[in-house]
């Protein structure tokens, strides 16, 4: 089989997410695959219509499912909707992505789905705290479905939470690791810097220390701005500016403005293309309390940025990666995060390049790691053929 069919289901509309399966996608057309998707629309940013032009425009077929992230009474309808676009389109295989997307296939799958299923989950909820009720509700939902096809996992502490907490056996897993494009993301001169700064408005002669991620419990946006408050008397010289946005950003504009570091900290809420942004910085800051793997740590990665990082599941599969300009801070205390970012401007003092674009491009090479996604899909079509697991007109 040369030419598989293809169906993506994904319920994010922005972030890493939507990113890796715009490019996934991408990269199975320029392979010659045919590729339909189910998506959702719920607070959806350009890039979606884009994909789903890119989809329609190649010949595949696109539906809304029109779910949000926490489960609701929309989502029978949206489960009807999905079996029915199945049956219709007969994919080879569905690759779900993310929580929302893989329970609905997976919940199709424990009702005797004949088509092979992968799952994704971009980082499980609260893996670095299995306990609590909510967490638990959501865990024993995880261990049920984890029976369901195969798990693909993009770390190796993704991997052991699905193993050791959720009971998904290595036999139903698989590792592939997110990819960064290195033509998009690349190194900076310094005349490339101030482009950059200018056309996003921030301070040429500043050391600029930066961020990507939502503004959310799991990214920890309170730690780290915590932190920057208590060194900007230390660090004159140094701003902070966040790309991103969510339900957090009234507590940090709070904060911003009872330490008076408004000229200090920048906002940049969205960018359909982040690589200018990283080409601007002289370092990058990390706070999350768990990460599947971080796509802005890797696209951070291959524009050879010094690091802030928390050590994090997730964030530490970078630990023995042999990087030479990261800073190790432990998750949730303000005290460790600030101690780094001050360690992070000595670093800029001493010069030297880092090795990070070098590294990165050993492990998250794009081609390389969505070629043995495509092996993946292969494998489990073939499989599934020789047991007659496919849907028939």
């Amino acid at each position: 089989m040369s030419r598989m069919r293809l169906l993506l289901v994904s319920q994010p509309a922005r972030d890493g997410v939507l990113r890796h399966v715009s490019d996934l996608a991408e990269f199975l057309l320029s392979e010659g695959d045919h590729v339909d998707l189910a998506y959702s629309d719920w607070k959806a940013t350009d890039q979606l219509a884009l994909l789903v032009d890119r989809i329609r425009s190649s010949g595949g077929r696109a539906i809304n499912l029109q779910v949000r992230n926490a489960p609701s009474l929309g989502d029978l309808g949206a489960l009807i909707r999905l079996r029915s676009f199945i049956e219709q389109t007969r994919p080879d295989l569905v690759h779900a992505h993310s929580s929302k997307a893989g329970a609905l296939v997976r919940i199709l799958g424990l009702f005797g789905l004949p088509v092979p299923i992968v799952y994704a989950p971009h980082s499980y909820y609260r893996m670095n705290r299995p306990g609590g009720w909510t967490t638990s509700a959501f865990h024993g939902l995880e261990k049920v479905f984890g029976r369901v096809g195969t798990t693909m996992t993009t770390s190796r502490c993704e991997s052991t939470f699905a193993q050791r907490v959720l009971g998904v056996p290595l036999s139903r897993q698989v590792m592939c690791h997110n990819a960064v494009d290195f033509d998009r993301y690349h190194p900076a001169s310094p005349e490339m810097r101030d482009a950059a700064r200018v056309q996003l408005g921030l301070p040429c002669s500043a050391k600029l220390l930066g961020s990507v991620g939502r503004f959310s419990s799991q990214k920890d946006p309170i730690s780290m701005y915590f932190a920057f408050a208590d060194v900007v008397q230390v660090l004159p010289d140094v701003h902070f500016v966040h790309l991103g946005q969510g339900e957090l950003e009234p507590e940090i504009d709070a904060l911003i403005s009872a330490r008076g570091m408004g000229g200090r900290c920048h906002r940049i809420r969205y960018l359909s293309d982040s690589a200018a942004f990283y080409r601007a910085l002289d370092g990058f800051l990390l706070t999350s309390i768990y990460e599947g793997m971080s796509f802005a740590a890797i696209e951070a990665l291959a524009t050879n940025l010094p690091l802030v990082l928390t050590r994090a599941p997730g964030n530490n599969d970078l630990a023995d990666r042999g990087l030479s300009q990261v800073v190790w801070c432990e998750p949730k205390s303000v005290s460790s995060i600030s101690q780094g970012i001050v360690a992070w401007r000595g670093m800029l003092d001493r010069g030297g390049e880092p090795n990070h674009r070098c590294v990165a491009k050993c492990y998250f090479e794009r081609k390389v790691c969505y070629q043995t996604i495509r092996t993946v899909y292969r494998r489990h079509i073939t499989a599934s053929s020789r047991h007659g697991a496919r849907i028939h007109a």
